[in-house]
């Protein structure tokens, strides 16, 4: 069975020109999806857990399939093992099922996996530059510097942590920890 699958980022692209596309490539059935990078690609998610060995996934272009070239190469890495035809109409020469097709892919997992190591260095240099500044990383505190005050005062007094934890929305643990600070 041939699949199409075909996916735009807004409301405002139109799926005219890929559809028109896959029809012309012979798909019988397509998958359609309006979403967002971010959003979860529930369509593509189901075509792809109804692919069979033998089947055939037809997209218009390699990055209809991820938010990025590594997904879209895992994805790729997975339908090769899973015995399923990849057709990208934009890459005709690009067979994973041959040896060339095989070095087209391994060279996109490479420009993959520097896009990654990259993402990560802009990560990290992100992160000493918010430290350097003094802005606070991770979790918001739970409690403020008052409530913490307030809260060693009470248990100074004999109040119980339960009672106390209770009074600031926390949990005895989260007192207890947030005070050990």
């Amino acid at each position: 069975m041939r699949y199409g699958y075909a996916r735009v980022s807004s409301e405002e692209q139109s799926l005219a020109r890929q559809r028109s596309q896959l029809c012309a490539a012979g798909c019988d059935q397509f998958v359609e999806e309006v979403q967002s990078g971010v959003k979860a690609r529930h369509r593509l998610d189901k075509l792809l857990a109804g692919l069979q060995a033998g089947d055939e996934l037809v997209v218009t272009e390699l990055d209809r399939l991820g938010r990025s070239t590594g997904e879209a190469v895992l994805l790729m890495d997975d339908l090769i093992r899973r015995g399923v035809v990849l057709r990208v109409l934009a890459l005709p020469s690009l067979d994973i099922t041959t040896n060339d097709g095989r070095l087209i892919a391994d060279i996109l997992a490479s420009l993959a996996a520097h896009e990654r190591r990259r993402t990560r260095e802009r990560q990290r240099q992100g992160i000493v530059a918010a430290k350097a500044a003094g802005r606070h990383l991770g979790r918001p505190p739970k409690l403020n510097g008052q409530q913490i005050a307030e809260a060693r005062t009470r248990l100074a007094a004999d109040e119980a942590v339960r009672v106390v934890a209770r009074a600031y929305g926390v949990t005895p643990k989260t007192l207890r920890a947030t005070l050990a600070r």
